[in-house]
């Protein structure tokens, strides 16, 4: 915010020397630590300003409760006439913050004529009994017809239950009009990267692109109010030849009005720079706070060439399809690309990064594959460190680089470095959902539960908001110990989407941790129902069976040992949920080697995981000076001889 005695939002004006408030030319009485915090979420507009953030500026070096907090900004807010429940001035972040909604100008002229804004209303004063009774009369008259527009759910009175963020937006899945229909590829590519680039801007809210799959074509405004955003980009593509045109168009859903819309007809040879300035219209038109400059460091891809680019297009095109279909030809077409793409360009930084993937396979995740032998495991690491090494050497510069060197120092065992790094990076792009998954993995790695906490709450609020709800926040919410949430997170989250698999999953072992047996059960026939593999299946029925006195358990337990396709940490899971931890460990014993020890500290994510079991892996630990935090063995375990 630049330098300005008066901070001047519509009708509100605060200034910063004489500290007073007025609205409409009155004078507002506000005490000193509220007018404080109204002037840092004034001078920090459309963006969050964290709890901490406002306790410095309101009580420096003081240690005050949350309520008083509250308190504060409850007497603001009576103040200016604005409300909680449907704010048009100050936003509650729940649990994070607050967020001033209007944009705001700083100047050295005090303003004559103070703008109206609808969004502030008149404090509530007392009125002549008259009044009272006429608009008793008007309320009897028109409730009839208010029920009955209620009731149809159509016209003005369904819409006011539509309040979605002022900078939210949803990218629809750009049209193929070429005359051939060949170019999908090309048009869900540059949808990806449109999305990824906007999602990157941290005061934008973009919905998931899940929640945009298979919403078709119509009603911006009905799409808009159907995933609760603000704004629709929708566009087109048709590319004939040399050429391509593009057309984009911004729409309001309150409304439907176009805000922005432009054709771009351009030579293949400028096809990047079509993504890139769709990206910078948007964020210029939903006001975001970046300055110009950053703003066009953050959605450059990083390469110039356009053959690169499209390999690059094709590669998300194809992930996209994998995440969708589940088919893994997909998943190597898009490994294929992103290959193709590194190699018409070696500096390509997001083209090497995303060809890592591939060689890096999380074992201890839901639907893990059976471990790689020693020799093949350790190639697959060698070559993942080779794309990883080439995407730092191309991103100087830029806030990635701190992703790439956080992955690794992981590598290297430097487990507090890959921490900071990853810090570093989201305090630069908040919003990174996959960052903040990562951040699960290295918090864990280093025992800091509140940080895993942090990103679980991160992880479940954003992708709530965005309208489908990840089943990683409850996964973390359980391993972080912070048991409360993750039912209560389980719940919202089976609500929403009831028939998500890892959700029910998840939310299984969340309410069980959380005590909730018999709440739990019943999901266990709807897990057994679902496409997960039968290896997650046998895992959630174990947890109920020891859970419910352990009958049944031992049969489970020998029918996941048996099997080949039982992945090591199926094997592990299962015997410490058992309870025969010597049986459990043993699983394990092999990945302490140096060849496959980044496999091995995978492990450490999990509360009951005892690293000193392994002593090359406790040497690591203890190399880089990680103090571990005790061992908590599940609620649900078998004890020892009650399995049967």
């Amino acid at each position: 915010m630049a330098q300005g005695r008066y901070l001047v939002a519509g009708e509100l004006v605060l200034d910063r020397v004489d500290e007073r408030v007025s609205r409409c030319g009155h004078a507002v009485r506000l005490g000193g630590k509220a007018f404080r915090l109204l002037q840092a979420l004034m001078e920090r507009p459309l963006t969050l300003v964290t709890k901490d953030e406002l306790f410095e500026a309101a009580w420096p070096g003081l240690a005050v409760s949350e309520s008083v907090l509250t308190t504060a900004v409850k007497e603001i807010r009576q103040a200016i006439g604005d409300n909680a429940r449907a704010p048009t001035v100050i936003e509650t972040v729940h649990g994070r913050g607050y967020r001033f909604l209007l944009p705001v100008e700083a100047t050295d002229e005090r303003p004559v004529k103070v703008a109206k804004t609808p969004a502030m209303r008149q404090p509530l004063r007392v009125r002549p009994l008259w009044i009272a009774a006429a608009v008793a009369v008007l309320v009897a008259a028109v409730m009839p017809w208010l029920w009955t527009r209620l009731g149809s759910g159509s016209g003005p009175v369904s819409s006011l239950a539509f309040h979605p963020h002022p900078q939210s937006i949803a990218v629809l899945p750009f049209e193929d009009l070429s005359a051939a229909h060949d170019q999908k590829w090309f048009a869900a590519g540059m949808t990806e990267e449109i999305l990824n680039s906007l999602a990157r801007t941290p005061d934008l809210r973009v919905a998931a692109r899940t929640s945009t799959e298979g919403i078709g074509q119509g009603d911006m405004r009905t799409i808009g109010r159907k995933l609760n955003v603000a704004y629709v980009l929708e566009g087109s593509l048709r590319r004939e030849g040399e050429r391509v045109r593009v057309t984009a168009q911004l729409i309001r859903s309150r409304d439907g009005f176009h805000v922005w819309s432009q054709n771009f007809d351009r030579s293949t040879a400028d096809v990047i720079g079509i993504q890139e300035q769709i990206a910078i219209a948007i964020a210029r038109s939903l006001k975001t706070v970046m300055s110009p400059d950053k703003l066009a460091a953050m959605v450059s891809l990083g390469t110039r060439s356009v053959d690169a680019y499209e390999e690059y297009l094709r590669g998300l095109a194809y992930e996209r399809a994998a995440l969708t279909t589940g088919d893994p030809r997909n998943g190597e077409s898009a490994y294929a690309a992103f290959e193709r793409a590194r190699q018409l360009d070696p500096d390509f930084a997001a083209a090497h990064w995303q060809a890592a993937g591939r060689f890096f396979s999380r074992a201890t995740r839901v639907g893990a594959a059976p471990m790689q032998s020693d020799s093949n495991e350790q190639e697959r690491l060698q070559q993942y460190l080779a794309r990883v090494d080439a995407a730092i050497a191309a991103s100087d510069g830029t806030p990635e680089q701190l992703r790439y060197r956080s992955a690794r120092a992981l590598v290297d065992y430097r487990f507090r470095d890959a921490v900071n790094l990853m810090r570093a990076y989201l305090q630069q792009r908040p919003r990174d959902l996959d960052a903040w998954d990562e951040m699960v993995n290295l918090a864990g790695y280093v025992g800091d539960r509140a940080l895993m906490a942090e990103a679980a709450r991160r992880i479940h609020d954003q992708s709530v908001e965005a309208g489908m709800p990840l089943s990683r926040a409850l996964t973390a919410s359980v391993l972080a110990l912070d048991i409360d949430n993750a039912v209560r997170r389980a719940r919202q989250q089976l609500a929403m989407q009831p028939g998500v698999a890892l959700i029910q999953y998840q939310a299984h072992r969340a309410l069980l941790w959380g005590g909730h047996r018999d709440e739990a059960r019943p999901l266990i026939e709807r897990i057994r129902q679902s496409s997960l593999p039968e290896e997650n299946k046998l895992l959630a029925e174990l947890r109920q069976a020891c859970a419910d006195g352990g009958a049944g358990a031992a049969a489970i337990v020998s029918k996941l040992d048996s099997d080949k396709r039982t992945s090591t940490s199926g094997r592990w899971q299962a015997w410490m949920i058992a309870g025969d931890e010597r049986r459990a460990y043993a699983q394990l014993k092999e990945l302490d080697q140096p060849a496959r020890l980044a496999t091995l500290a995978q492990y450490m994510v999990y509360p009951d995981f005892d690293a000193r079991q392994f002593p090359l892996l406790q040497s690591k630990v203890d190399d880089d000076h990680v103090r571990r935090p005790p061992i908590v063995r599940a609620p649900y375990t078998c004890r020892p001889g009650t399995a049967s």
